[in-house]
């Protein structure tokens, strides 16, 4: 935006001849002026905004899974204990086939349990503590959260993010453009340095041998 501003600022710098054109061109610039300014008093506020709600979703989203957690470890610890005692009790030398099957189901129940409650767990884990390309997941949840609960924060954020991506590109570009503009003046000399020096040299011979 700065880049646009200093472009138009030269531009009207020499004027255009017209003075109602050049007047529309410098109130233009003076417009650009007070929205780049709204635009940046406006951005650290919605910066700030949007940071506490992500923090206060963010918060919410690891207190819940905290408590999911807690609630999964017991479940298992009562599970575990259940198991124990089932195996416990095996039984006896004396007792009929269809008990021995019956006690072997319920031990294998209660090992399926455990094993569904520690994956159950697991998942928790990490969707609390898991790390993704662009951050954590937990940070993903809460930023769909905060759209569903302050939209207008977040698409104010958004279009915060994409100016400032659009700058940076625009600024690239110009870069871009001033180094393609330094090789080119580079390109140009070069050879006119090398066509007089050949035009010396050609006089030289010439005058050599008159």
């Amino acid at each position: 935006m700065a880049g646009l501003i200093d472009s138009n600022k030269q531009s009207l710098s020499n004027g255009t001849g017209d003075p109602i054109a050049d007047a529309d061109g410098l109130l233009g610039l003076a417009r650009g002026i007070e929205d780049q300014q709204a635009a940046e008093v406006a951005a650290p506020a919605v910066e700030e905004q949007y940071a506490a709600a992500m923090v206060e979703i963010v918060e919410e989203k690891q207190d819940q899974a905290s408590q999911i957690e807690d609630r999964l470890e017991n479940m298992i610890e009562t599970q575990s204990a259940r198991l124990q005692q089932v195996q416990s009790h095996p039984p006896g030398m004396l007792a009929l086939p269809g008990a021995r099957a019956k006690w072997q189901a319920q031990v294998a129940q209660a090992q399926a349990i455990i094993q569904t409650l520690q994956n159950r767990l697991e998942t928790v884990r990490e969707i609390r503590d898991g790390i993704t390309a662009n951050g954590s997941k937990i940070e993903a949840l809460a930023a769909e959260k905060l759209e569903h609960r302050q939209p207008k924060l977040a698409d104010d954020f958004a279009e915060l993010q994409e100016a400032r991506r659009l700058h940076e590109l625009h600024m690239r570009q110009q870069q871009g453009k001033k180094q393609e503009e330094r090789q080119g003046l580079v390109q140009d000399s070069a050879p006119s340095g090398g066509l007089s020096l050949s035009r010396g040299l050609s006089q030289t011979r010439g005058s050599g041998t008159a």
